[in-house]
């Protein structure tokens, strides 16, 4: 227990700080060790928790060695992701009855691994472990659809911000 006091004191103190006023979001990441770039899925799955402790944001303001304002397509981009995040955060933090405590296939612990995969999580491997998992005990089989419901709900709310994403990339691009 003192150990993971410790450990968790010492995460909070590289975590970045975030201040939030009227729509516009602030990270001051200059006390974390990552890249505090967007291109990175660490920092992505950050700014998309500090959204979710905030609402869609109508700013996005980085701070690390310089300042920087994201554009109007980024913004639209990790409110998005930041919804993804929170339906994820939500369904990760919810208690399963205890007989499911240790089953592999919960939402709970699907939802997990989505996020340590997040932003680019494999949905399709995930279903198909889902699917190759045999229910042992009653109710189980519910249980699993439920949890393939949740994982394709996930899956196509991913999809639409990355069609989003491409879609804005190849204006961008076209110009």
């Amino acid at each position: 227990m003192l150990r993971s006091l410790i450990k968790r004191k010492k995460n909070d103190e590289h975590e970045p700080t975030a201040t939030y006023d009227e729509g516009s979001l602030f990270i001051d990441c200059r006390k974390c060790a990552g890249t505090s770039s967007l291109g990175d899925a660490e920092c992505v799955r950050c700014v998309s928790s500090k959204i979710c402790g905030t609402g869609p944001v109508s700013r996005l303001l980085m701070r690390k060695d310089n300042d920087i304002e994201h554009s109007d397509n980024v913004k639209e981009l990790m409110n998005g992701l930041s919804e993804i995040a929170s339906l994820l955060h939500t369904a990760s933090s919810q208690k399963p009855p205890k007989r499911c405590a240790t089953c592999p296939c919960s939402i709970p612990k699907i939802s997990k691994e989505i996020w340590n995969s997040f932003p680019e999580p494999r949905f399709d491997i995930i279903g198909l472990e889902v699917e190759r998992s045999d229910p042992k005990k009653e109710g189980c089989e519910e249980c699993l659809g439920r949890t393939m419901s949740f994982i394709g709900r996930v899956g196509s709310m991913s999809v639409a911000v990355r069609k989003k994403a491409a879609k804005t990339a190849f204006r961008l691009a076209e110009v």
